[in-house]
């Protein structure tokens, strides 16, 4: 290229931008593993103008952020394998307004989380931005300045934050955080206040038994017998989850007379997290609920068998890691099971309710 015999190299490591995109198209709970990596750019370029590409669940859970100053909405259609309709016309022209109104900010530098070679091109190539960093997760593409190792082996959010090893690094122990305003924790008091029918719970239970792929499921039975033993401990139980999940939620609390109520679908991102700093303790699969709960102080019981806890586990010194250890499928795609016990993966059918019970006894031993 022309541009690349004439134009002066550029030391990334000194480098100084203006603006900077930051790319993050994942699930809610890819966000949340991302934020701490948010603040070390934040620490260290304090002066920039820092853009967020995020789809619409982020820009709820992120507003008014204090290390974001402008966020972008698109909806990544790809990461929602349950929407039907994901590649219509009306979807790519959405793209390429996205792609004008990027390249209309002349952002001098581009950092994607995810390592998806679609995300580099399409926002990072086509929007001008000179400078691109990412990690090696599609390869070490040529479109890039610097490219962080993938590493299997880490978690999400050490795998983040060596994207911008080449401006900053972690000088303290990394925590997921997100920003309340203290009218955003009393609206869901509110919320939960008329749900219930009662004052807030002194004792309140999340159980989000719901993520976007099926194949992380957990018996319902399984649940059930967790939610008779929270109420013989004093604990109201809240499920939470979308409102594709309402009908599911329903006939699993159908035989609970009293102490167990469903909010699927009757939160934003925004109130899950503010409800779930307020709870108890959380217990689900690996689904986003536990990463919101991974940034407050309150105890996690997170069920994997599936998927990967070593990559996706709650990032919080809170948590309790119930692996089922016993996968034989493919943990990498975790799409679906080959073995499926009444429709439920093998794995975690073998995870057995007693040990979680054993786990929220450990918690709370009275």
């Amino acid at each position: 290229m022309p541009f690349k015999l004439f134009s002066k190299p550029i030391d990334i490591y000194s480098y100084e931008p203006k603006k900077i995109l930051l790319v993050r198209l994942d699930h809610i709970g890819d966000i949340v593993m991302t934020t701490p990596s948010f603040s070390l750019i934040r620490k260290r370029f304090p002066k920039a103008k820092i853009y967020l590409l995020a789809n619409g669940a982020g820009k709820n859970l992120l507003n008014a952020d204090p290390r974001i100053d402008e966020l972008i909405v698109f909806n990544w259609p790809w990461s929602q394998p349950k929407t039907k309709g994901r590649f219509s016309w009306l979807k790519i022209k959405e793209l390429v307004a996205v792609i004008r109104i990027i390249r209309k900010e002349n952002i001098d530098l581009f950092i994607d989380f995810r390592g998806d070679l679609r995300f580099i091109l399409l926002f990072g190539f086509l929007t001008g931005i000179r400078i691109r960093v990412s990690n090696s997760r599609s390869g070490r593409s040529s479109f890039l300045k610097h490219v962080s190792d993938y590493d299997v082996e880490k978690h999400e959010v050490e795998r983040s934050a060596d994207v911008v090893q080449c401006f900053v690094r972690p000088d303290s122990v990394l925590r997921p955080e997100i920003f309340f305003q203290k009218e955003d924790l009393l609206a869901v008091k509110k919320l939960v206040e008329k749900e219930i029918h009662s004052d807030f719970p002194e004792k309140l239970a999340i159980i989000a038994p719901y993520s976007s792929r099926d194949v992380k499921s957990w018996p319902s039975s399984y649940f059930q017998e967790l939610i008779r033993h929270l109420y013989a401990k004093g604990f109201t139980s809240l499920l939470v989850g979308t409102a594709s999940d309402q009908q599911h939620a329903s006939q699993m609390i159908a035989d609970f007379e009293s102490n167990v109520f469903s909010l699927t679908g009757k939160t934003s991102v925004r109130e899950l997290a503010a409800l779930v700093k307020q709870s108890s303790i959380v217990i689900g699969v690996d689904t986003g609920v536990l990463h919101l709960a991974s940034c407050f102080e309150v105890p996690i019981i997170a069920l994997f068998g599936s998927t990967r806890s070593v990559e996706f586990r709650p990032y919080s010194p809170h948590a309790i890691v119930l692996d089922s250890g016993g996968c034989t499928c493919n943990q990498f795609l975790h799409v679906s099971c080959d073995f499926e016990i009444e429709g439920y993966a093998k794995c975690l059918s073998q995870l057995k309710p007693v040990k979680v019970i054993q786990a929220i006894d450990q918690i709370f031993p009275q």
